[in-house]
């Protein structure tokens, strides 16, 4: 591990990702996070697994950015003990908590397993991996604040259902950021706008610039629509929650169809015996 990114999301970490990857590093994000490492996270939040656990998840990869590793920099940084930290920033809380709003409302109206209560609660019940998922994006969203308060009336908040409070939200960033700050030495951190473009980035890894732009990804397109949410839903691990439900919803229709067969097979011999032993009734 040469670079954790600790920035919070919506800090262009998917920006960084893809400018570390033109300069030769190996990187982990937020999808290859699900893909390699779901169930290791769950025993590091939730079953008190040991911190050298990440050295073994990432001990072949260069760098790593976005959530859940994001939340475990301090961790990170005793398993890598020659690693950098670059902090990604917004130019201000309240462009970073706008970003917020437009991914959340977005992923409202794409996400097939989350429509509404009832059915997200069938998909729980039908897929394993989506009840990992859930587990983990309990944990993230506490993490990122992105949770109800009974602080601020929702009638304050443009994302009320989703239960995310404006004041907290813009809060949490500021406090994260300092808290990054005063835990990284100094010649380890970089504190990073992605508009600053490759010299910042190149000088503080020692890399020479490319003769490229910078990268700039995951960009809200004009109708809403957030790229790193589409792509998302195309992974083989959403493809892999598909094919639990549809195999469990068939073992269901076969349990129904034999239950049913059971019961007109063994109807004529009930009536039988009720007819022959008439103290039945």
């Amino acid at each position: 591990m040469k670079v954790i990114g600790a920035g919070l999301p919506k800090t262009g970490t998917t920006s960084l990702g893809a400018a570390l990857k033109v300069l030769g590093y190996s990187v982990h994000d937020h999808e290859e996070h699900l893909v390699f490492n779901l169930e290791n996270y769950l025993k590091l939040i939730y079953e008190g697994a040991d911190a050298s656990l990440l050295k073994k998840m990432y001990g072949d990869v260069d760098a790593v950015v976005d959530t859940p590793s994001c939340f475990f920099w301090r961790e990170l940084m005793q398993q890598f003990p020659d690693s950098k930290v670059v902090l990604g920033v917004r130019d201000s809380a309240e462009k970073w908590y706008s970003s917020n709003v437009s991914h959340c409302l977005y992923m409202q109206t794409v996400n097939w397993w989350d429509k509404n209560k009832w059915y997200s609660s069938l998909i729980m019940l039908l897929s394993p991996t989506i009840r990992a998922l859930n587990r983990l994006f309990d944990f993230i969203c506490v993490k990122a604040s992105i949770v109800n308060t009974w602080a601020i009336p929702e009638t304050t908040s443009p994302l009320a259902p989703l239960g995310m409070s404006p004041l907290i939200l813009k809060n949490h960033y500021h406090d994260y950021n300092d808290a990054v700050k005063q835990g990284v030495p100094a010649d380890r951190l970089l504190v990073f706008n992605v508009k600053e473009g490759w010299g910042p980035l190149c000088q503080f890894l020692g890399q020479p610039v490319p003769d490229c732009p910078f990268p700039r990804e995951n960009q809200a397109k004009g109708d809403g629509a957030v790229p790193v949410v589409d792509q998302m839903n195309k992974i083989d691990l959403v493809k892999n929650i598909r094919y639990e439900i549809a195999m469990n919803v068939g073992y269901i229709a076969i349990g129904v169809g034999v239950l049913g067969l059971g019961i007109r097979l063994l109807a004529p011999r009930v009536t039988l015996l009720k007819e022959s032993l008439p103290w039945i009734n």
